[in-house]
């Protein structure tokens, strides 16, 4: 076991739980009371590393701070553990992976006391500062192994689909504890547990290359005129306010300016594209990126079973994530499963768009 021994001897009243991806970074402060979870609070901000530099990052955990803390009449000091998984690494901001943990966690040092600071591990643990320091590679892309952790503990087998704004993370739960194949994001990648699609910011092309319009099939610009957020947006599946992302044009996140980059997909504009051809458009895009997460799910499954037999039966899946509902609960229903669930109604988690934040703090007061 960790460092985590000498918890015995201190009282948590609130845990602090980041999840810093490379696009937004979750937040969520956990209020401790009597052994349990009293009340959470949680703050979720778009912040594209790629664009940052090294000034902005601890200036943005300051915000957190802000938004977590003072403005619920606490002062930092009152935060007992931070508890941190870290995905931001692989931004081409950074030249390596490396760099990008060690430049993230020198941050948090500035903002935060670096003996309260503890990150999830690619095995299960929590690493303190120094450890990281150290070793900096095994806390990269962790998030996966928080979230389902967190969840073992009220559902001891299962499958968890957590689908966000960029990928899909799919983790089989036996016995309380991940046991996924993969470890990082190629090994994870490589068996089907990390789909690179999500209900934002994937790319057009990322999905199809065809599209399409007046009775044939249009080969598409490979051109980054819109996102798939674009195409739930049209397709109602997410609100402006869910829109979280930047736009590919930096334009507005109405209908209107939606259309507009998805008729440009085509070399077209709303002048010369009606509004119904492009209704079907969207929704051929949204069914290609079914078809993409369903195929990677059943290969995922075939591989499972035939490793641990015991996810052979009418399997438990358990969803999570801002694009849960509209990608993954759809598929699943298409390929024949019934018994879907959600992350938030089993673990009291009051909202899917921060529940990785709260996972990771919550994993780490189980640890307590």
């Amino acid at each position: 076991m960790i460092q985590l021994l000498k918890f015995t001897t201190m009282k948590a009243k609130y845990i602090l739980g980041f999840d810093i991806g490379g696009a937004n970074t979750k937040a969520t402060l956990l209020e401790i009371e009597n052994d349990n979870i009293h009340r959470s609070f949680s703050y979720i901000e778009y912040f594209p590393f790629w664009e940052k530099t090294l000034h902005d990052i601890p200036a943005m955990f300051v915000r957190v701070v802000e938004k977590l803390i003072i403005q619920n009449n606490l002062v930092l000091r009152d935060v007992t553990f931070i508890s941190i998984t870290i995905t931001a690494e692989l931004s081409d901001a950074f030249q390596t992976k490396r760099e990008g943990i060690l430049t993230i966690i020198s941050a948090l040092g500035q903002i935060f006391e670096k003996e309260k600071l503890f990150f999830i591990n690619n095995k299960n643990k929590f690493y303190s500062f120094d450890q990281v320091k150290s070793d900096p590679i095994s806390v990269a892309a962790a998030n996966w192994v928080s979230t389902s952790l967190f969840l073992g503990k009220f559902v001891p087998k299962c499958i968890l689909i957590d689908a966000g704004s960029t990928t899909i993370d799919v983790i089989p739960i036996l016995n309380s504890v991940p046991v996924s194949r993969g470890k990082n994001d190629v090994e994870r990648l490589m068996n089907r547990e990390l789909i690179y699609t999500g209900g934002l910011r994937a790319t057009i092309p990322s999905i199809t290359h065809f599209l399409p319009y007046k009775d044939k099939m249009v080969r598409i610009s490979f051109e980054k005129f819109a996102l798939v957020s674009d195409v739930h947006r049209i397709l109602k599946n997410i609100s402006e306010t869910e829109y979280i992302n930047d736009t590919a044009d930096n334009r507005s996140k109405s209908l209107n300016d939606c259309y507009a980059r998805l008729a440009r997909v085509i070399c077209m504009d709303l002048n010369s594209v009606s509004i119904e051809d492009l209704d079907v458009i969207a929704k051929f895009i949204c069914d290609k990126q079914i078809e993409i997460i369903s195929n990677e799910i059943q290969e995922f499954l075939s591989n499972l079973t035939k490793r641990l037999p015991e996810f052979k039966d009418n399997p438990s899946f358990v969803l999570t994530g801002l694009s849960a509902d509209f990608l993954i609960r759809n598929t699943l229903q298409k390929l024949g499963f019934r018994n879907i669930l959600n992350y938030e109604d089993i673990t009291n988690i009051p909202n899917h768009i921060c529940s990785s934040a709260y996972a990771v703090a919550g994993a780490l007061y189980f640890q307590l």
